[in-house]
């Protein structure tokens, strides 16, 4: 028999996975708190600029991705309410907690795409950006992203529930997964489009709109360094422009680095068949994505910190809501 890699002791995953759980819930619960004054300010701000639509849909999205984690780890974690009982932790979690951060987890992802595309333009063709991006546009757009993504959880929500079933191993009922008889094929078939195509689509345009932004700056910048005529000089990207396009790439970058390792097990998993919740390499499978759901949690939290040191009208309005200015 071969040797077994990757396995990492049951003891040493329960306590790594607890730390992991306590960490995400404080993240989580700061997350929430700075989310929550991210939609006071863009709503203090109001919704003409298109920017604002942008981030104000983000930080819905960051919102909702954080509070199932809270969630996940209380019911996932025996060591906060001890050994359950009465319901199936794991099971209840896919459907009340693992599913509706990674459905929201990836609406962040789409809403980031849109924030870097809309903001590649604006330094590729600043003349024109005003032009394609209307604040219009830009909720139809937000709104058609949030559909699109969110029908893609219909069918895994369509073919399973939860429900009370006998457990011979525990010689009791619990509260767990019901299935229907077509449920893993239809799963299936939606969690190509929900995770491995989404994730990485959206991955790839962020990654490539942030290039072309780091690109195109840094050949502007060359330019007016050669240059002072005022005509020209409109051609190129405004003061305030180039702030909100500095702003936007640190976002991008936070968000491409915190998510990187979720795209790497999201392709394991599905071309290794022991990385699973009941495969063989199953430890492994629990720290990895103890580690992802963290790393997540502090992208969708760490916005905050992004606007308040790189959006002067953002420390503005905070400091009008809190009576400080």
């Amino acid at each position: 028999m071969s040797a077994d890699v990757f396995i990492v002791d049951d003891e040493v995953t329960a306590h790594f996975v607890f730390t992991a759980f306590c960490l995400m819930i404080a993240v989580a619960c700061l997350g929430i708190i700075s989310n929550g004054i991210n939609l006071a300010v863009f709503i203090k701000q109001g919704f003409k600029d298109t920017m604002n639509i942008s981030l104000f849909s983000l930080a819905v999205c960051d919102l909702c991705s954080l509070l199932p984690l809270i969630w996940l780890g209380l019911v996932a974690e025996p060591q906060f309410f001890g050994p359950p009982v009465w319901y199936v932790g794991m099971e209840i979690n896919f459907l009340t907690a693992g599913w509706p951060h990674t459905i929201f987890a990836r609406l962040t992802s789409w809403i980031t795409a849109y924030v870097t595309l809309e903001r590649c333009v604006c330094v590729a063709t600043p003349l024109k950006v005003k032009l394609i991006f209307t604040p219009t546009r830009a909720k139809y757009s937000v709104i058609v992203i949030y559909i699109l993504v969110l029908a893609g959880v219909i069918p895994t929500y369509a073919t399973h529930s939860l429900a009370w079933r006998f457990f011979p191993n525990y010689n009791t009922t619990m509260l767990g997964l019901r299935l229907t008889d077509n449920a893993w094929d239809v799963t299936k078939i939606s969690n190509i489009f929900t995770n491995p195509l989404s994730a990485i689509t959206s991955f790839c345009v962020v990654l490539s709109c942030t290039a072309v932004i780091v690109c195109k700056l840094n050949e502007k910048t060359k330019w007016r360094k050669q240059t002072t005529s005022k005509r020209d000089d409109k051609k190129s990207v405004t003061r305030k422009e180039r702030k909100a396009v500095k702003m936007v790439t640190m976002l991008a970058v936070i968000f491409l680095i915190s998510v990187t390792p979720s795209i790497i097990l999201v392709i394991i998993t599905d071309v290794t068949e022991d990385f699973s919740l009941t495969g063989k390499y199953r430890n492994m499978f629990f720290i990895t994505y103890c580690v992802t759901f963290l790393l997540e949690a502090i992208n969708s939290g760490s916005n905050f910190f992004v606007y308040y040191s790189m959006n002067t009208k953002y420390r503005r309005t905070l400091a009008q809501m809190v009576g400080t200015k």
